[in-house]
């Protein structure tokens, strides 16, 4: 009877000792899941997440590619975003607003979308990313009335010869549209680099090159300057002209004399080389760009503009730019017209023999030396001709 009851006991013991080790195993069965399970997800999203670093980087490469399309000559005009751009790890398609049909040189902002891309299989777009960053104005080009890399003369008429300033948002040069603004600029630190000759005066301030110790010392000054004489915060970065814009109108060797006429409506124009003289003259209807290089089959690399010069028909100098490449090394003005517009050429000597010119101008060296020569500076143009493009706000999603 005792004998059965221990054998009895025994058996419940191992049956409590069997159903807690199937608890436990249970348990730790739930417990390993849980854990595996946990650590999968870890795995997961930190997947997700460098993906996600990834595609950001790759949109925010993006963002930047546009940033620089648009800081090129007539770029804030012309540049329209690109598609599928291979960059290192994926590619990224950009896309900028309002397009360039519904953009003009009044347009004080853009938007940039670019979105970044992982490479799936076959090519396809995975794990995307999206930056949208709005930008807006900054001018750089014609932030000077005259601005010559190397140095600016300025006067050797037996008249005044002068720079001013305006704003042809205000309306036409004169009465109480004319200011003392017209900045006068240079990048070297060279004695007398902005010679002001006994004739000359610069209503406005001058700059000498980033770094000068003494700035007054790069100026040599026998006439007038309304402002200060200072030195540039740093450099002032002026891109050499390599290309335009593919749509550009091939016009080749334009050579004009007597009194003949080229008219030209809104657009964009590419020339070989560009010689006016006689009476003749060049007209210009709208917003003109033209893009002048010197590979005609000309003697001289110089660009002669003279007769009754370009005329450009809205009076607004932001209407007619001339960017001109770096073979261009010799421009000279001379013409009986006035000029109204920008003119960039960052490698030419420019020399202003007479007339007026109502813009802003950017050379090598520039020379005032006409007894009639004058520039009168359009603030307005600064501010709406290829300006250089500053993001103000930043958003992903």
């Amino acid at each position: 009877m005792n004998s059965r009851k221990v054998l009895r006991h025994r058996a419940v013991e191992r049956g409590s000792v069997f159903l807690l080790s199937i608890v436990v195993l249970t348990v730790l069965l739930v417990l390993g899941a849980s854990l595996m399970e946990k650590a999968q997800t870890a795995v997961y999203r930190t997947s997700v997440s460098n993906r996600g670093t990834q595609s950001f980087h790759l949109a925010e490469a993006g963002v930047q590619r546009a940033l620089w399309a648009l800081r090129q000559p007539n770029g804030w005009l012309t540049y329209g975003g690109e598609s599928r751009i291979a960059l290192p790890g994926g590619f990224v398609d950009v896309s900028v607003s309002p397009p360039p049909s519904a953009r003009g040189v009044f347009t004080d902002r853009v938007t940039v979308l670019a979105t970044g891309y992982l490479p799936g299989p076959n090519g396809a777009k995975r794990h995307s990313c999206t930056v949208r960053a709005i930008t807006h104005k900054d001018p750089r080009y014609f932030e000077f009335a005259v601005f010559g890399t190397d140095g600016v003369t300025i006067g050797n008429g037996i008249v005044s010869v002068l720079a001013d300033s305006y704003s042809s948002d205000n309306g036409e040069y004169g009465g109480a549209n004319v200011s003392e603004s017209a900045d006068v600029g240079t990048n070297s630190t060279a004695a007398g680099a902005v010679k002001i000759l006994p004739q000359g005066e610069v209503h406005g301030n001058v700059c000498v090159g980033w770094g000068a110790v003494v700035p007054s010392a790069c100026v040599d000054n026998k006439g007038l300057i309304t402002g200060t004489v200072s030195a540039l915060d740093s450099a002032n970065q002026l891109p050499s002209i390599t290309s335009w814009p593919a749509g550009a109108v091939e016009l080749g060797d334009v050579w004009l004399d007597g009194s003949k006429e080229l008219v030209l409506g809104e657009g964009t124009y590419h020339m070989t080389d560009l010689d006016i003289s006689g009476s003749a003259r060049i007209v210009c209807n709208g917003k003109v760009v033209i893009y002048i290089d010197e590979t005609s089959d000309m003697s001289t690399p110089d660009i002669r503009i003279g007769g009754n010069g370009i005329v450009n028909t809205s009076r607004i100098p932001a209407n007619l730019i001339l960017y001109c490449a770096s073979d261009v090394t010799n421009i000279a003005i001379s013409g009986n017209g006035q000029f109204y517009g920008g003119i960039y050429a960052p490698n030419a000597a420019i020399t202003l023999n007479a007339g007026d010119l109502y813009g802003a101008v950017v050379g090598r060296t520039v020379t005032l030396n006409g007894a009639t020569a004058k520039v009168h500076y359009d603030k307005a143009l600064r501010d709406h001709a290829n300006p250089n493009p500053v993001v103000r706000s930043w958003e992903v999603f």
